[in-house]
C-alpha cells in the first residue's frame, strides 16, 4: 500500500531533530499519538501536532481504523466549549490550505517526497499559516459536513 499524505508529512519531520519539528509555531509529534490524553480529544483521532498551549492541538481522524488520504483534520481546544472544529477534509487539504497552494500543486511537492527529493518541510515551513484555516465561515460548513466523523469519548459518570 502506498504511503499517505499524512504517512509522508510524518516521515519527512521524523528526520529532524526535535527541536527543529514546528510548522508555524506548533511542534510536530513525530511519531503522533493515539491517546493525547485530554477528554475532548476523539477516540478515532491520531494527534500530529501541538500549540503549546491551553492544550491545543491537531489530529487527523482515523477512518476504520487508519489515518487515510480521505481522513479529515480537527482542531481539538478543550478549554473551549466548541472544544472540535474541523479544518480540513482531508490531510492534503489541511496542507494546501494553510499554503494558500492548490492541491495539485500539493501533490507535487508529496511527489517529490515519495522519489527521495524532500522538498516538503521546506515548502510548509515557508508558506503554512494555520489562521487562514479559521475563517468561521470556512468551519461552520466542515463542521456541518464532517463533524459526525468525531467519535466522542464517553463521559464518565453520564
Amino acid at each position: 500500500m502506498a504511503m499517505t499524505h499524512f504517512d509522508l508529512f510524518i516521515r519527512a519531520f521524523a528526520v529532524l531533530d526535535e527541536c527543529s519539528r514546528v510548522l508555524d509555531g506548533d511542534y510536530i509529534l513525530c511519531p503522533p499519538s493515539e491517546d493525547y490524553g485530554y477528554q475532548s480529544t476523539p477516540k478515532n483521532a491520531l494527534t500530529f501536532a501541538s500549540m503549546g498551549v491551553d492544550g491545543v492541538h491537531y489530529a487527523i481522524l482515523m477512518r476504520d481504523g487508519v489515518a487515510r488520504n480521505d481522513s479529515p483534520v480537527v482542531q481539538v481546544s478543550p478549554m473551549d466549549s466548541d472544544d472540535i472544529t474541523v479544518l480540513a477534509v482531508s490531510f492534503i487539504h489541511y496542507l494546501a490550505s494553510g499554503c494558500r497552494a492548490s492541491e495539485e500543486q500539493m501533490e507535487a511537492i508529496f511527489e517529490a517526497e515519495r522519489t527521495g527529493k524532500p522538498e516538503l518541510v521546506d515548502f510548509l515551513s515557508e508558506r503554512f499559516d494555520v489562521s487562514t484555516l479559521l475563517a468561521e465561515v470556512r468551519t461552520d460548513d466542515l463542521n456541518a459536513r464532517f463533524g459526525h466523523l468525531v467519535e466522542r469519548k464517553i463521559e464518565s459518570g453520564s
